[in-house]
């Protein structure tokens, strides 16, 4: 059904006896070259725009450590399960988006930094507008992280400004995510407004931070 929603056909595919539940696809099609998306375009005066919220690192961390229930995770399963068909909802503004990436295993912050570094840009991010899932911070205080928390910390730490964030609030900025949001880079005139369109589709859209000229530092995390 959600590949139907992608306009992906399922073709082929094999099993595998394993105690662990697996299931993965790979991808294969064509694009328009003067379509794509890539983390290269960002542009000085740009808005950032993230279409989900953060946590689903720490969240799980806890449900496989038995601390957490599945009715915890209810926000969580239903943010993972939003397919990123962003296009759609953000109609003809689609075509202003200079420069995307998905938020996944490397976290905002490790996502963030390719993007910056792609684009040759600084990043500067208002964390207290970034959204968190129901739970997340609460999680991150019990302690249920992951090794990925520490090597995305690893990842970034040498591009990275933090002013008057607590260390208990950076580690959202490392978590990793399952199924993560995208993080588009749109003009100043136009963010609002797609803002506005992805909040029907994606609820926890919103504006967390501008592209700036290079710094000595890719990201710049402000409280």
């Amino acid at each position: 059904d959600v590949l139907k929603k992608a306009s992906t056909p399922l073709v082929g595919g094999h099993s595998i006896d394993d105690d662990t539940l697996k299931f993965g696809l790979s991808v294969t099609g064509a694009v328009n070259p003067q379509r794509v998306w890539s983390n290269a375009g960002a542009r000085v005066g740009d808005r950032l725009i993230l279409t989900k919220a953060l946590g689903t690192g720490a969240l799980t961390a806890g449900l496989k450590r038995q601390e957490l229930t599945e009715e915890q995770l209810e926000e969580a399963f239903q943010s993972m399960t939003l397919l990123n068909h962003v296009k759609p909802s953000l109609g003809d503004l689609a075509s202003f988006v200079h420069a995307a990436t998905d938020i996944t295993g490397f976290g905002l912050a490790g996502h963030g930094m390719q993007m910056a570094q792609a684009s040759q840009v600084s990043f500067r991010f208002q964390y207290s507008q970034i959204p968190l899932l129901r739970g997340a911070q609460e999680a991150i205080d019990k302690g249920f992280l992951t090794k990925a928390h520490r090597t995305n910390f690893e990842y970034t730490q040498e591009v990275s400004i933090f002013q008057n964030l607590e260390e208990r609030e950076k580690k959202i900025l490392f978590d990793p995510q399952t199924s993560g949001g995208l993080l588009l880079s749109m003009p100043a005139e136009k963010a609002e407004e797609a803002v506005l369109r992805l909040k029907k589709d994606f609820p926890s859209t919103c504006l967390i931070g501008e592209v700036v000229s290079q710094q000595e530092k890719a990201l710049i995390w402000e409280k």
